[in-house]
């Protein structure tokens, strides 16, 4: 089920970025020599790029998320202290 949902989310987010490059492809054609309709622009590079965005951060995210080398001995959960993570990191890859 969680792979159907992944996939659906996947083609939204295409579709949603299809319809921003389409609409600027379409400003281009039209619009573009009289520089008419300028609204077309900023709207389909919103349309375009924030799909292209939130995938790249879900991808860099699923890459960079960190281990249990960084958890707390305490209670067990993530240590979410930046200072505490990167030394952490620092002192296991030497």
């Amino acid at each position: 089920m969680k792979i159907v949902k992944t996939h659906i989310a996947c083609l939204w987010s295409f579709l949603v970025s299809l319809a921003g490059g389409l609409m600027l492809a379409w400003w281009e054609y039209e619009y573009h020599p009289t520089n008419r309709q300028l609204w077309m622009v900023p709207f389909g590079l919103i349309l375009f790029a924030t799909p292209l965005i939130i995938w790249f951060a879900i991808f860099v995210s699923n890459i960079c998320s960190f281990t249990d080398d960084v958890r707390t001995p305490d209670h067990g959960s993530v240590d979410h202290d930046p200072e505490k993570m990167m030394k952490q990191v620092i002192s296991t890859s030497h």
